[in-house]
């Protein structure tokens, strides 16, 4: 996303090890559900820790480089939005859904479940984007939508607002509800017919939730945010330039407070100080004691 300032002041202090977690699952799940079988004379401890060593790793990069040099711009948003539905939605979610899968012995439909819930991923995404375009009126032929997008530009500073992104999120309000639940539900029926009983009970009800909860994100911000990022590179290319996140700036001074910001940012400078009318600096216990 777009992130602004106060989502950045939440999200970049914890972004390296957040990002190495999350793929570490990911990538783990993976390896031993879809390569391993589940099964644990398949594992080769030395290799998983090298697959789940080198994912951390370079989610680690991915972080420091959010943290200290993402510039939050729209271009930035894709890709991020792309990530989060393979790390979470393709590998993450195809995972557990191919886990119920041998746990009730049905090996043989382990990839066909895997591929099964990347396709409802995508086929998710596609659809939000087409009803979203439909919606903000892109294919009525009067422009309608330029209303809609231009209302976070300032033209004059080439800027736009991150908010361009975060506000289509309204949790009140759910977009669709009937596809959501559809994408949702839709992989009971597969489960049903090789469901097995037992201690399949918790990973039988986990993997609908999880394409659910995944379609959910996907419907209320995702797919929003691809149309308006779409449409507003539209108009970027109309314009000639690329507009610029409104809250970079603020970022920036944010990020110089940071441990590694002298080595890693790309435009580092000593936070800015209160400066006095001589221009000279004013330190916070000074000014306590001129008020005294």
């Amino acid at each position: 996303m777009m992130y602004s300032i106060d989502d950045a002041s939440t999200l970049l202090p914890k972004a390296w090890y957040a990002y190495s977690g999350g793929s570490a699952l990911a990538v783990g799940m993976f390896y031993l559900i879809m390569l391993c079988d589940l099964n644990e004379d398949n594992v080769q401890g030395d290799i998983f820790l090298i697959v789940v060593g080198l994912a951390a790793a370079l989610s680690i990069v991915l972080g420091l480089f959010i943290k200290y040099r993402a510039e939050f711009s729209p271009v930035y948003s894709i890709v991020m939005q792309h990530y989060f539905i393979a790390l979470l939605g393709i590998l993450l979610g195809g995972s557990v859904f191919a886990c119920a899968i041998v746990w009730a012995g049905r090996h043989d439909l382990l990839w066909f479940a895997f591929n099964v819930n990347a396709a409802g991923m995508a086929l998710t995404l596609v659809i939000s984007i087409l009803l979203t375009a439909r919606d903000i009126g892109v294919w009525d032929g009067t422009d309608s939508w330029r209303q809609q997008i231009e209302k976070y530009i300032d033209y004059s500073k080439h800027q736009v607002s991150p908010t361009l992104t975060s506000d289509t999120v309204n949790y009140k309000k759910i977009a669709y509800p009937h596809l959501i639940i559809g994408a949702g539900i839709g992989t009971i029926p597969l489960l049903f017919q090789i469901y097995t009983g037992d201690r399949q009970n918790a990973i039988f009800f986990a993997a609908p939730l999880v394409t659910l909860s995944i379609s959910y994100m996907i419907f209320k911000s995702i797919g929003p945010a691809h149309v308006r990022i779409f449409l507003l590179r539209r108009i970027e290319k109309e314009q000639g330039c690329r507009f610029q996140n409104a809250d970079y700036e603020k970022i920036q001074e944010l990020r110089r407070g940071f441990f590694m910001a002298r080595w890693l940012m790309k435009d580092y400078r000593p936070p800015q100080k209160q400066l006095d009318a001589g221009n000279h600096v004013v330190s916070k216990r000074h000014n306590k004691k001129k008020r005294k």
